[in-house]
Order: structure tokens, then sequence, then C-alpha cells
């Protein structure tokens, strides 16, 4: 691969957040091979968790499960997420970064069925040890989900990185 068709798969965006009264760069870098998804989502430029997000076949995703409810006493159809990310490298086991990281997957899976790597930071929702709820944190997985969804629609490529 030439450096130029490198330089044409990858895009970037960038967005400003707000958390905990301060303002924080959250990027998305994206490298696109025939196969594969790479998405760098950094926060303040850092990453620190690595998934690997294998996407199912989009007739598997969208399958129905059907179960009988009891207690109304007819049958229910549920929707099936496949998408489970597994942690490649560092201290994925907090529930919110699983939560993102299956929802980028979800997400992303509707634009396109290659399976996906993703390196996110874990300063997203703050201290690792903060499992709990904090009001905004659904509005920073929007705002991941928002921004992931346009740089992988974006037709601009990230800036030029020329070798020295």
């Amino acid at each position: 691969m030439s450096i130029g068709n490198f330089r044409d798969n990858v895009k970037e965006l960038d967005l400003i957040i707000k958390r905990d009264g301060r303002e924080h760069m959250l990027t998305c870098t994206m490298l696109e091979f025939s196969d594969k998804l790479i998405i760098h989502l950094s926060m303040n430029g850092e990453t620190d968790i690595s998934y690997d997000i294998q996407i199912p076949e989009k007739n598997d995703l969208k399958k129905p499960l059907r179960r009988y409810d009891f207690d109304e006493e007819k049958e229910q159809e549920e929707l099936e997420n496949t998408i489970i990310p597994i942690v490649l490298i560092g201290s994925g086991n907090n529930m919110k970064m699983q939560v993102l990281s299956s929802q980028i997957g979800h997400t992303i899976s509707q634009l396109s069925n290659k399976n996906i790597i993703l390196n996110i930071s874990g300063k997203l929702f703050g201290r690792a040890y903060l499992d709990e709820y904090r009001p905004g944190d659904s509005v920073l997985v929007q705002q991941c989900l928002h921004l992931a969804t346009e740089t992988y629609q974006s037709q601009r490529p990230a800036a030029d990185v020329s070798p020295s």
C-alpha cells in the first residue's frame, strides 16, 4: 500500500466536550481496511484500552428472539444484541466502557460489516472506580456515537501525515 492510498483510508474528526466542568478534546480517527476498521477514540490524545469487536452478519444482528411472557400470556419478540467487545489491552472491566464499546460496535455495524478494533480512553467517564451513574454519562455516550458515525461517513481524510 502506498503512502497516498494509506492516507486516503484514514479519517479524523474532533469534538470539544465538557466533563467535570472542563473542556476536553475528543478525537475519533479511523483507518479502514478491506476486512477491518480500526477506531481510535481518544480524549486529550490519550487511549489506554483496546477492544476487539466482532460484527456478526447483518441478518444475525437483527434476528428477533421469541419468548413467552407468562404474566401477559402472549409471545413477545426481542432483539438480540450479539455484539460483545473483548478486551485486548488495558483495564476494560468498567461497565460504562463495555456499554460504550458495544454501542459503538452496534452503531458502526449499521454502516459496515467489518470487524472493529477500538482503542479508547478509559478516562472518558472519569476515575476508574466511579462505576455509578453520573449526570452527563448518557450525553457522553451520545457524543461518542455521533462522533464515530460522523467520522465514518465523512469524506475528509485525516491531516496530512507526510513522512519526514
